[in-house]
């Protein structure tokens, strides 16, 4: 399969994790010299990777085998050698210690069901998820008319524990196997509402989630409000039409909200920019030796005049805030709302050959005046949150503050 560059945040939590283990084999050397089968010596020699060679493996995960080798022989509980569960804690390990926390592992299943969430659909609460620096589960986002929004899951939500069983200690994958379910099944979350130092159990009732990324509406005065849910494959095409149908309707200005926009592919993020500014960069990216790589525009932007006001938030991660960050930096349009995620990192996919695979951090981001995303965000230049009486009256100042400032532009102010 081709290897994509993406700028996820996070993956779906439905049937898609954003780190997971391997149960991979390899003959390894014993301490005796007879040869043994390790659960974890396959990954670490490298034997299936694409990238990975034997000759690049460091000698200490040799003890790895021979840790195995001994167990196997003297361990007192034979039947707590599972392979399996090893293999999984060693794999977690390793990831573990990268202290990297858009660095992950996806076994053949999870694989399996992106690839099927890739497709448009599958089933499950509709929220992006992370697990932050202290191991604590945050929602990035909840997904537009998904299960978790309609609960009241909202961005920053902390996921305690999962029907009943603290989410402490345990990682991204078994807590985001424990919430994925067939559709109509409900799982209860106890939730911390970012803010709160309560927490509130929440049931969901599962369903089947529809990954659709654009949509729009006309607003008073011919503002048209134009949300992106995440920047997919279709996301460019998807935002081509609905300008065109905006326009052509009568739009004179445009809301583009996104707020909880998790991310999305690396092409397309350039691609949508590119449909709004004329030539220049949409950003940059640092690799691991600090080369600066620069992402141009083409300079035949469709959209380039249209007065335009991009609402953020804190749900507002990787891709959305490429393209806001460039917005921003040219003085294309402004931003309202609150701190963006902070998520600036370039993640490659890597095939295994057993239908795993990895997504690598390889790189950076930055913003055309070579502001770093990733764990900065971005700063609005009307900073408005939302408050809990806010959501109580269904309020929304965000939005009530863009059609401020977007009425000014529109007027040449």
């Amino acid at each position: 399969m081709k290897q994509l560059k993406v700028l996820l945040v996070v993956l779906l939590m439905g049937s898609v994790v954003t780190t997971a283990f391997t149960t991979g084999y390899a003959l390894a050397t014993a301490a005796s010299g007879a040869p043994i089968t390790s659960p974890v010596a396959g990954l670490l020699t490298g034997r299936g990777s694409q990238a990975a060679r034997a000759t690049d493996t460091p000698k200490q995960f040799a003890m790895l085998g021979e840790i195995w080798s001994v167990l196997k022989r003297d361990f007192v509980e034979p039947k707590a050698l599972d392979a399996d569960k090893i293999g999984k804690a060693a794999i977690d390990g390793v990831i573990a210690a990268l202290d990297d926390r858009h660095t992950t592992y996806l076994d053949v299943e999870t694989r399996n069901e992106e690839n099927n969430q890739i497709k448009g659909s599958y089933e499950g609460i509709g929220a992006h998820v992370q697990m932050n620096e202290g191991g604590v589960i945050i929602i990035v986002a909840p997904l537009q008319g998904s299960p978790a929004e309609a609960a009241g899951i909202r961005a920053g939500d902390r996921i305690l524990a999962v029907d009943g069983v603290n989410t402490q200690g345990m990682n991204l994958n078994d807590a985001v196997t424990k919430v994925k379910g067939p559709r109509g099944s409900k799982v209860t979350l106890t939730i911390q509402h970012d803010g709160s130092t309560d927490s509130v159990p929440i049931v969901i009732t599962r369903d089947e989630i529809k990954t659709e990324s654009v949509s729009w509406k006309m607003l008073p005065d011919n503002i048209a409000h134009v949300r992106i849910a995440q920047f997919a494959q279709r996301t460019a095409d998807e935002l081509r039409k609905a300008m065109r149908d905006a326009i052509g309707q009568g739009a004179k200005g445009v809301v583009m909200d996104l707020r909880s926009n998790p991310g999305g592919l690396l092409d397309v993020t350039v691609d949508v920019t590119n449909q709004f500014m004329e030539g220049g960069l949409a950003g940059y990216q640092v690799d691991r030796n600090g080369k600066r790589d620069s992402l141009p525009l083409t300079g035949k932007a469709e959209f380039p005049d249209i007065p335009m006001v991009v609402l953020v938030n804190q749900g507002s991660a990787s891709g959305s805030e490429l393209f806001s960050g460039a917005l921003q930096d040219r003085n294309r349009a402004k931003l309202v709302g609150t701190r963006t995620f902070g998520k600036g990192s370039v993640n490659h996919l890597r095939e295994l050959s057993d239908g795993s695979a990895l997504y690598v951090t390889i790189g950076r981001w930055l913003t055309p005046n070579g502001r770093l995303i990733e764990g900065n965000g971005l700063t609005p230049d009307f900073p408005v949150t939302i408050t809990e009486d806010d959501l109580r009256s269904q309020r929304d100042p965000q939005m009530d503050k863009g059609i401020e400032v977007l009425h000014a532009a529109m007027a040449g102010r």
